[in-house]
């Protein structure tokens, strides 16, 4: 889901499963989740471009389907003990998952596959290079990934563009 929608972290903790449309492939992106004073709690995007649909991938959803129906399952096995928070990702309890988990995970993860240093931001980097290199508008980009205007695509990957720059005196 990282990489797929080029979420931070805290909205993918923030994700229900209201928000996920297996039929349509998109996620309602519409809230975060902190963790702050002992405790996690839901809020707002930053920005109104913080709130949008993001679509995803057949291979995501079914990878979604999966984890879902593997999160029911744990929901019938521990009856009572499990604590309804209908979010996506949760502890295997039930509960809203802290936002670190999903960096631990990544950590893991990296380091079990022997892969290259990668953070879970990084994926959200990743997934607007790939974006970039595939010719993808920045408009597209900056809808995409939330940010507030093209502006701060331009100011984080304009190196990226660098190629399409020097290919603009070709296109005269």
């Amino acid at each position: 889901m990282a990489l797929d929608t080029g979420c931070r972290r805290g909205k993918l903790t923030g994700l229900t499963w209201a928000d996920v449309d297996f039929n349509e492939l998109s996620v309602n992106i519409n809230k975060t989740t902190q963790y702050a004073y002992g405790e996690i709690f839901e809020k707002g995007t930053k920005s109104e471009n913080g709130v949008r649909v993001n679509y995803i991938l057949p291979y995501t959803a079914d990878i979604l389907k999966k984890y879902q129906k593997e999160q029911l399952q744990k929901k019938l096995l521990l009856g009572s003990k499990w604590q309804e928070s209908k979010r996506v990702f949760t502890t295997d309890y039930g509960t809203d998952i802290h936002p670190d988990t999903l960096t631990k995970i990544m950590r893991n993860i990296v380091k079990k596959y022997n892969l290259p240093p990668l953070t879970l931001h990084g994926l959200r980097h990743t997934n607007v290079s790939l974006m970039i290199s595939k010719g993808i508008q920045p408009q597209v980009i900056s809808r995409k990934v939330g940010y507030s205007s093209v502006q701060v695509t331009d100011k984080y990957y304009s190196h990226f563009f660098e190629d399409e720059f020097r290919d603009a005196t070709n296109s005269l």
